[in-house]
C-alpha cells in the first residue's frame, strides 16, 4: 500500500511539485522498488515526492531531516547509479524538507553531496561541504551535547581544552568509555570550537582506522614524508578509537613520532578509546605512558534524567514534540547509549510518519517491540549486588542485613540505586530484594547516591565503572 507523505502536512503547500518532476521521479522510484526489499522501499522511498525539476536538477521532498540522512547514508550509491541511468550523468538530485507551516512554507533544497551521512555503526560523518577538509562535522557542538553526571567531568575537560588548546595541563586529553556515549561528539565539539575561535589554527579530526588507511596508502605511493609533514603541522589533533591501532606496529610507530613531535611543540592532542590506557593490551608501553602525561577521564552511560533530555532534544531536532510518557518510556528501556536511543526514536518517528498516527504509548510499544526484546537490559538484582559487594569488599549478604556501619551502608545505598536504575524495578520491588526495606529507604538511597555523583567527580567515575562492569557481565 502506498503511503503519502502529505499526511505530515497540516495544510497544502502553495508550492506544488511540477509535472516534469513527477515524470522524472517516477521511473527512478520504479528502479528503486525493483532493487530494494519491499520493506526498505516502502519505509524510505514511498514517503518521498517529486517537488521540482528544471531539467538538470531534480528536487524531491522528504518528511524530515532524518529521512535524508538515512537515505544518503544507506542508499547513496544506489541513487547515484539509478539517477545516472535515468537522467544522465549531468543531472543532480537535491532534497527539500517538508513543512507544516501552511502559507509560510518555504523550501530550502539540500544538495545530496552536502548531507550528513549515517555510518554503519550508527554514528554520523560529514561527507562534503563545510568542515570536510579537517574531518569535522559542524553539527557536533558543545551546545548540542546533553550534560549529565556520568559525562560532566569529560565535558568540562573538553571545554577547557577548547578554550585554551595546548595551554592547559590536559595535554594530551584522553576520553574513554563505551560505544555511543558521546566520545566522538566531544572530540568534534572541541575541534569545531577551536576552529570557530581560532580560524588560523590547523585542526585535524580522524579515526584511527582512517589514519591507518591513509598511512598505508602513503607508504604504497612513496608519500610517507608528505603524510608525516601533514600531521606534524597541525595545531590540534583529534583521534578517535586509538584502541584500533593495537597490532599495527608500523602505524603505531608513525603515530608515536607524530605524538612526540606535537607534544614537544606544545600542540594539543585529544584522543578517545573504549577503555583506559592501562587496559589497552598490545599498545606500545611508551604510548601508554605518554597518554598519562595529561588527563584521562571516562564517560559513562547517561542516567535517567539525562536520557530523557537527550531524547527530547533529538525529537525536537526532527520537529517532533513527544509526550512525557513517551520520553520516559524510551528512557527506561534504552539505557546503554545515545545511539541506541536515537535508533529507537528514528523507528518510532518513521512509523508515525508512514501511518499518519499520532505518537502514543501504544504506537511506541508496537513499533519498538522487537528492539526492546533484543536490546533491553535483563540485569538481575543478584548481578548488581555481587558486583557492588566485590567493589566495596563486603559480603553480598550484608547488603540485605540490618547493619548500618560503613562501608556496608554506603555499599547498600549504591547497590539499591543501581538496581533501581538498571533492573527497571519499582521502589517497592527494590526494597523487597534488600532485606524487605521500605520504598522510602530506596528513594533515600537513590537521592543520596545522586548527590554524591553531583558533588564528587571521582565517585561519579566510580559509579560509571560499576555500571560498565555490571552490564558487561550481562552480555
Amino acid at each position: 500500500m502506498t503511503v503519502s507523505a502529505r499526511r505530515l502536512l497540516t495544510e497544502p503547500t502553495p508550492q506544488e511539485g511540477t509535472g516534469e518532476a513527477d515524470i522524472a521521479w517516477r521511473p527512478i522510484l520504479d528502479d528503486l522498488q525493483q532493487s530494494l526489499p519491499s520493506q526498505a522501499y516502502s519505509t524510505w522511498f514511498e514517503p518521498l515526492k517529486a517537488f521540482q525539476s528544471n531539467g538538470e536538477t531534480l528536487v524531491v521532498e522528504v518528511p524530515s531531516r532524518f529521512y535524508f540522512e538515512w537515505i544518503e547514508g544507506h542508499y547513496a550509491k544506489l541513487l547515484d547509479r539509478v539517477i545516472e541511468e535515468r537522467l544522465g550523468n549531468s543531472s543532480a538530485l537535491q532534497y527539500t524538507l517538508a513543512s507544516t507551516s501552511g502559507a509560510d512554507y518555504e523550501a530550502e533544497p539540500v544538495p545530496a553531496s552536502n548531507l550528513v551521512k549515517v555510518n554503519g555503526d550508527g554514528g554520523v560523518a560529514h561527507t562534503n561541504g563545510v568542515g570536510s577538509a579537517n574531518g569535522l562535522n559542524p553539527r557536533y557542538t558543545f551546545t548540542q551535547f546533553i550534560e549529565g553526571p556520568p559525562n560532566r567531568f569529560a565535558r568540562a575537560a573538553s571545554l577547557a581544552v577548547a578554550k585554551s588548546p595546548g595551554k592547559t595541563t590536559y595535554d594530551p586529553l584522553l576520553i574513554y568509555g563505551g560505544v555511543g556515549l558521546g566520545k566522538t561528539h566531544l572530540l568534534q565539539a572541541i575541534g569545531n570550537a577551536v576552529q570557530q575561535n581560532n580560524p588560523s589554527m590547523k585542526v585535524r579530526y580522524i579515526s584511527s582506522e582512517q589514519f591507518t588507511k591513509e598511512f598505508v596508502e602513503a607508504i604504497k605511493t612513496n608519500r610517507g614524508d608528505q603524510f608525516s609533514a601533514r600531521y606534524h603541522s597541525v595545531d590540534l589533533l583529534l583521534m578517535d578509537d586509538v584502541q584500533f591501532l593495537v597490532g599495527r606496529d608500523r602505524t603505531l610507530l608513525e603515530f608515536f613520532h607524530i605524538f612526540n613531535n606535537l607534544y614537544q611543540a606544545g600542540k594539543q592532542i585529544v584522543l578517545s578509546s573504549d577503555k583506559p590506557p592501562k587496559e589497552l593490551n598490545g599498545l606500545d608501553e611508551r604510548l601508554v605512558s605518554r597518554f598519562g602525561w595529561g588527563l584521562v577521564c571516562d564517560i559513562g552511560p547517561p542516567d535517567f534524567d539525562t536520557r530523557v533530555a537527550i531524547i527530547e532534544t533529538l525529537a525536537e531536532h526532527e520537529g517532533f514534540i513527544l509526550p512525557k510518557e513517551i520520553t520516559e518510556y524510551l528512557a527506561l528501556r534504552f539505557t546503554k547509549n545515545v545511539r541506541e536511543m536515537q535508533g529507537a526514536l528514528i523507528r518510532l518517528m518513521a512509523h508515525a510518519s508512514l501511518t499518519g498516527m499520532d505518537i502514543s504509548l501504544e504506537l511506541a510499544k508496537k513499533a519498538l517491540h522487537d528492539l526492546i526484546n533484543n536490546q533491553e537490559r535483563r540485569i538481575s538484582v543478584d548481578q548488581v549486588q555481587q558486583v557492588v559487594a566485590a567493589h566495596y569488599q563486603v559480603a553480598p549478604d550484608l547488603l540485605l542485613a540490618k547493619i548500618r556501619t560503613q562501608p556496608i551502608a554506603r555499599a547498600r545505598m549504591v547497590a539499591m540505586a543501581l538496581t533501581l536504575r538498571l533492573c527497571h524495578f519499582s521502589l517497592k520491588q527494590v526494597g523487597a530484594n534488600f532485606g524487605g526495606r521500605d520504598h522510602t529507604t530506596v528513594l533515600h538511597a537513590r537521592d543520596r547516591v545522586n548527590e554524591w555523583i553531583e558533588g564528587d567527580d571521582v565517585f561519579a567515575s566510580e559509579i560509571s565503572g560499576l555500571i560498565r562492569r555490571i552490564e558487561s557481565e550481562d552480555e
